[in-house]
């Protein structure tokens, strides 16, 4: 069984950061215009969502944006960005190490230049102990549900093209409350306590249990 957990939104609040360092760099910085010329508008749009931060963050363009993301912050943003909530490296790994008949694999989206190492540094400096890290491009995700059976994620884009005899868990951050999904999960926990103190299996060890029970077996896929 393949599992898929998306770092940005899952692991890392990354827009917390991008917008501390957007603000740092561009708004709250004093300018010297030339006379004659009008200055950018660099501000940001509220609510800010994650579907496209170029939606909510003003840039001159595309280009500036990427050199901005990837080139001049890409350590500070990538890789000095929070973590979703305070355990949730420790979660993950202990939903690794009690699902061991289980392929987890974390995935980043659209991370290019030096954005890559920053996210190694990120992980190792938060201790995940995970085998599997991959990167691919936003116009990989259907090709990427092909190797999935259950993706936990933030991204509205990976939710949609999930395929039907596939399962994506919506894991909920403050940026993405403008959809809503059927599985959804504020946290990466294997076991949850009820009032009583009796340990009961929560909806993400429940889903993975359905999605196994779904995939075919090897011998099956012989047949």
């Amino acid at each position: 069984m393949e599992v898929y957990v998306s770092i940005n939104g899952v692991l890392r609040n990354l827009i917390q950061k991008f917008e501390y360092h957007y603000n740092n760099n561009f708004i709250d910085v004093d300018e010297t215009v030339e006379e004659g010329t009008v200055p950018f508008d660099y501000k940001i749009t509220y609510p800010i969502r994650n579907d496209n931060l170029l939606n909510y963050f003003n840039f001159q363009s595309k280009e500036e944006f990427n050199n901005f993301l990837f080139v001049d912050y890409p350590l500070e943003i990538f890789g000095h960005s929070t973590l979703s909530y305070p355990s949730v490296v420790t979660d993950l790994n202990k939903l690794i190490y009690e699902n061991q008949d289980i392929n987890f694999t974390i995935v980043g989206i659209d991370e290019y230049g030096k954005a890559k190492s920053s996210t190694l540094f990120f992980l190792s400096k938060y201790s995940f102990l995970g085998n599997n890290i991959k990167f691919i491009k936003s116009e990989d995700i259907e090709n990427a549900w092909e190797k999935c059976d259950l993706w936990i994620t933030d991204n509205y884009d990976i939710i949609k093209q999930c395929p039907n005899n596939k399962t994506a868990v919506k894991f909920n951050t403050d940026y993405n409350y403008y959809f809503t999904h059927k599985n959804e999960t504020n946290k990466i926990d294997l076991l949850c306590l009820t009032s009583s103190g009796k340990t009961t299996t929560s909806m993400l060890t429940r889903l993975l249990k359905n999605v196994a029970r779904l995939i075919p077996s090897k011998s099956q896929k012989k047949r």
